[in-house]
């Protein structure tokens, strides 16, 4: 098992192919002047969130829960090809609140959130190989499911310092295909090819940047030939020590170094180019809507991010396999600027 924290305040950098002693605990928090920093500001310095998408025939679904240490969130929406964004839900509530029980623990975790007509909850153990969930925002978008997920599904699990005190820990994987999943809207189950059902799984926790800004790309899929493909790749948040993007073609990881997005920033609805140097990755996202947010809670915390769904065209070229091309798969792009 590895060992997040070991002695004398060094963090294990690297890509972490075990299982992981979450011991954040022991980190020692210094400040710009290498001051410790202790109680209560230590504890809201940390933030962690979990992200789950989901395509389901011409549906697309996302939600997440954020610990942000004053601020918690969660969010969900639903998304129909043609038709835009149906339905979102969005909930926050002061850290610390009995609303949200968010453990600490990539590994192994119950998360669970009840707040008016929303409620929450997320179960992980990669010992016990599952991946479930059942939701219910504001009583009318319901999602619930099953997905086989353990380390044998090759996710990639990267350990990099984001400043020189301070460390990200982020976990990513894709496409999960499910053993069980239900939707509904409004009580009205919503109808899909149960074999190209796909989720995308995305965790990050640690002492982020006090500012943290980042470019997100995530999708997964099963192709007509039913070849499962997904990917999840960044630029900004962590591009130190270790490369936190891959892509994955039946489960076999390959990893990418450094990512390049060439979009206009000023009308994002143009399509997006998303690619590396080497020609490992090479897309086009086409955005058709968007789910985005915005907090301003005074010095302390300030975020704004739009997430934009739309369908991927391009190719994944593995060192030393064939080239695989696609089109027209459904996922994620997102902007992201914090101050936390």
């Amino acid at each position: 098992m590895a060992k997040l924290i070991g002695d004398n305040n060094k963090v294990n950098y690297g890509c972490i192919d075990e299982a992981l002693e979450w011991n954040y605990q022991d980190f020692i928090l210094r400040d710009f002047f290498n001051r410790e920093i202790k109680g209560g500001k230590k504890r809201r310095a940390y933030h962690q969130f979990n992200y789950i998408g989901i395509t389901a025939g011409d549906y697309m679904i996302g939600f997440a829960v954020v610990d942000l240490g004053l601020i918690n969130n969660v969010f969900g929406f639903l998304y129909k090809k043609g038709e835009g964004l149906l339905f979102e839900s969005d909930d926050k509530c002061l850290g610390g609140s009995r609303k949200m029980d968010f453990p600490r623990n990539p590994d192994a975790y119950t998360v669970k959130f009840n707040s008016g007509k929303t409620s929450l909850r997320i179960d992980k153990s990669h010992s016990k190989g599952i991946l479930s969930f059942n939701c219910n925002f504001k009583g009318r978008l319901k999602v619930k499911g099953s997905f086989p997920y353990s380390l044998k599904n090759n996710p990639l699990r990267v350990l990099n310092p984001n400043d020189p005190n301070r460390f990200t820990f982020t976990e990513k994987c894709s496409p999960l295909k499910p053993n069980q999943l239900e939707i509904s809207m409004d009580r009205k189950k919503l109808d899909y090819e149960s074999q190209t059902a796909a989720a995308i799984y995305d965790w990050s926790g640690g002492y982020l940047r006090r500012e943290t800004n980042w470019y997100w790309t995530a999708f997964g899929a099963v192709l007509p030939n039913r070849t499962a493909i997904g990917a999840n790749l960044a630029a900004f948040v962590n591009e130190t020590y270790f490369s936190e993007n891959a892509f994955w073609i039946n489960n076999s990881r390959t990893r990418v170094s450094r990512v390049i997005y060439d979009f206009d920033v000023m009308d994002p609805y143009k399509p997006w180019h998303v690619y590396d140097e080497a020609g490992t990755i090479d897309l086009v996202f086409t955005p058709e809507g968007e789910r985005n947010d915005k907090i301003n809670a005074g010095p302390l915390v300030k975020t704004i991010f739009r997430q934009f769904v739309g369908t991927f065209e391009g190719s994944f070229h593995p060192e030393g396999g064939n080239k695989l091309s696609f089109k027209d798969v459904k996922g994620f792009c997102e902007t992201h600027r914090a101050i936390w």
